[in-house]
């Protein structure tokens, strides 16, 4: 499979709760050891755990792996307009 393909697919494995896979990484928006933040193929995605360390981190292979207790992976659809506060809106 060639690069071009490999970023065409977003997956993620999870082993034990312990060790991640993931793979349609276009960017890593912030991590620490609490919550790791990416952009994926399907759209923002954050990880939520305990020490969690980064191993990994091909942007051009679009792969990011991660170790530590991962306790939550949810996506955001939220855009940077839709993020933005109350008296944002308030005041356009």
């Amino acid at each position: 499979m060639n690069i071009q393909s490999e970023r065409q697919i977003h997956e993620i494995h999870v082993g034990m709760r312990k060790e991640m896979s993931i793979t349609g990484v276009s960017e890593v928006i912030s991590f620490d050891e609490t919550s790791v933040s990416l952009k994926s193929l399907c759209g923002e995605m954050t990880i939520e755990g305990n020490d969690l360390k980064l191993g990994v981190l091909d942007i051009d292979k679009g792969v990011v792996t991660l170790s530590g207790r991962i306790d939550t992976i949810y996506y955001s659809t939220e855009t940077t307009e839709e993020k933005r506060g109350f008296f944002s809106k308030l005041f356009r």
